[in-house]
């Protein structure tokens, strides 16, 4: 399983960007714009689709926040702006790419995507992926394979008004591999394939500047659909519905009133029929005296398997040297739905054997240190969680290929950072640690969870930006579980060291090398399921 997870990241990483000049202006053609004026509150953040969607921890480990005080920006360096282009008149950008790579253990990725866009009227898009590999020679049953789809865009049906939206499916195959899978009964259930196959609809509204009121507005619903089967034998189906919604009010240049709500509902049919629903009101104001920064409000949680809680939302700042160094502390209230379309972005072995469905809440206290220079970015926080049913995951004793979902309460005692050095623009690293120490109420340990995550990296640029070379290493802390037996036990330390390069033979071809897994190192980052070890693969990149 964490080696899908690496081979997801590691292509993910890879560049998608390809823009060529179609406007033929001469430099004369040009209008220099000499005012221009932009403020931390006004600006709008641009939506991009992510190539790969990343997978929602149930507990966020770091964040990348570095934005210190909402004060003016001014920009009084020349824009320039095209005068043979018509000034309200479309224009079309195009973008295009096809990746394609095979590894020496039967593993295949390959990607493609199109995005087109007009001035002023829509921009839309298409994305789809498919990854499998095979090493059932060393390791019975070691094989999975993944497809993805995605079409998005968005639409302006008037003058500060859009819509927008995507449709995604992805399907999933996978053949349980457990390594005591030898040991158990002679029924070879642990044989059977499983299906994962998933659909998604997302459609909502927007303001794409504010109004003249200064208001901004977001108005949302989503549709997902998965079924669950497992070698054609048992069916389960999860699915559900969700709204959400975001308004703010700025006034003047620092401060801002907004609310943030939603509302979701989740059904699961399995073995049993069970249901989730949850739904949050947050509103907020923020704003900022000289250099001290406040954000409060209150945060209202509601979920249908008996809590709702009202609690205070406050962060607190301080700008000791501008966007150098800034002093945070505050306190708020988070949640997650333990749904088993969310449990299974990662872990897809989880049973269907579910007898109800459970909402995970916490509220953190924490302060730390935060900032940004020419060349560095970071954050240090540290603080203490106090957790309601926090899920882990054991082998179910009736399928032990397959993990059950346990929950207990108890606190939390973290740390985390994230640092991020760009000397130039040839060579830059970082990386991100968070460490946790739980204390729960009934259970002995936090099973089949690590609880210290670290990621380090590195990337040069040589040749004139030709060649691109990066490498990844990360480290957990190994895993506490209980196994076939029920006798306790832990894994070793879990390490994985990836190498890319890329060499652009014109600007729009590149031939490509990965060493997966250099160190070799038979990890498990769930019980039982070890990674296929060292991997190399190799590819075209061709984007147009």
């Amino acid at each position: 399983m964490k080696q899908i997870l690496i081979l997801v990241f590691i292509f993910s990483i890879s560049n998608l960007t390809a823009q060529v000049d179609t406007t033929g202006l001469d430099f004369k053609e040009v209008e220099v714009v000499k005012t221009f004026e932009a403020t931390l509150e006004d600006a709008t953040m641009v939506r991009v689709n992510p190539i790969l969607a990343p997978a929602k921890n149930f507990k966020p480990n770091y964040t990348y926040d570095i934005t210190i005080v909402p004060i003016d920006l001014h920009y009084p360096d020349p824009q320039i702006r095209p005068l043979a282009m018509e000034q309200d008149g479309p224009f079309i950008v195009k973008k295009g790419y096809i990746y394609a790579g095979a590894g020496i253990k039967k593993s295949t990725q390959i990607m493609a995507g199109y995005h087109t866009a007009r001035k002023d009227a829509f921009d839309v898009g298409f994305y789809g992926q498919f990854r499998s590999h095979k090493n059932n020679n060393n390791y019975y049953n070691q094989a999975y394979s993944d497809a993805d789809f995605s079409i998005y865009g968005n639409y302006l049906l008037k003058e500060n008004l859009k819509i927008y939206g995507d449709v995604s499916a992805q399907f999933l195959k996978r053949y349980p591999y457990h390594i005591d899978a030898d040991t158990l009964k002679d029924d070879h259930k642990w044989e059977a394939k499983r299906w994962l196959n998933s659909y998604k609809i997302h459609l909502g509204i927007a303001n794409p500047e504010p109004t003249k009121w200064n208001i901004n507005y977001q108005l949302g619903a989503k549709l997902h659909n998965m079924t669950i089967d497992d070698n054609k034998e048992s069916k389960a189906r999860d699915n559900g519905f969700g709204i959400y919604g975001k308004v703010e009010k700025y006034f003047g240049k620092g401060t801002v009133i907004y609310a943030l709500g939603d509302f979701n509902y989740d059904g699961f049919s399995g073995d049993k029929d069970v249901r989730l629903s949850t739904a949050t009101l947050t509103p907020h104001i923020k704003t900022h005296i000289g250099n001290f920064l406040f954000d409060g409000g209150v945060d209202y949680l509601y979920s249908s398997d008996g809590r709702s809680a009202f609690f205070p939302e406050v962060e607190l700042g301080y700008v000791l040297a501008g966007q150098k160094l800034q002093i945070f502390a505050g306190v708020e209230q988070q949640y997650f739905s333990n749904t088993f379309g969310n449990i299974a972005t990662r872990n897809t072995f989880l049973s269907t054997a579910i007898d109800s469905l459970v909402t995970t809440s916490w509220r953190e206290y924490s302060g730390g240190l935060r900032g940004q220079f020419s060349f560095l970015n970071y954050q240090v926080k540290a603080g203490y969680k106090d957790i309601t049913d926090q899920m882990f995951t054991i082998q179910s004793p009736d399928q032990y290929q397959f993990f059950d979902m346990i929950y207990d309460s108890g606190s939390a005692i973290f740390i985390s950072g994230n640092v991020d050095f760009k000397f130039s623009d040839i060579f830059t690293f970082g990386g991100w640690l968070t460490q946790h120490i739980y204390k729960l109420n009934t259970l002995e340990k936090a099973w089949n969870t690590p609880l210290l995550e670290a990621n380090a990296y590195a990337a040069v640029k040589l040749i004139d930006d030709k060649l691109n070379i990066r490498t990844d290493l990360f480290f957990n802390s190994g895993i506490s579980f209980i196994n076939y037996k029920g006798e306790q036990s832990k894994s070793g330390v879990l390490h994985d060291l990836n190498l890319e390069a890329d060499f652009h033979l014109t600007d729009y071809l590149r031939v490509y090398v990965k060493g997966i897994n250099l160190l070799d190192n038979q990890y498990q980052y769930l019980y039982g399921y070890h990674t296929p070890g060292i991997d190399f693969m190799a590819g075209i990149k061709w984007i147009f």
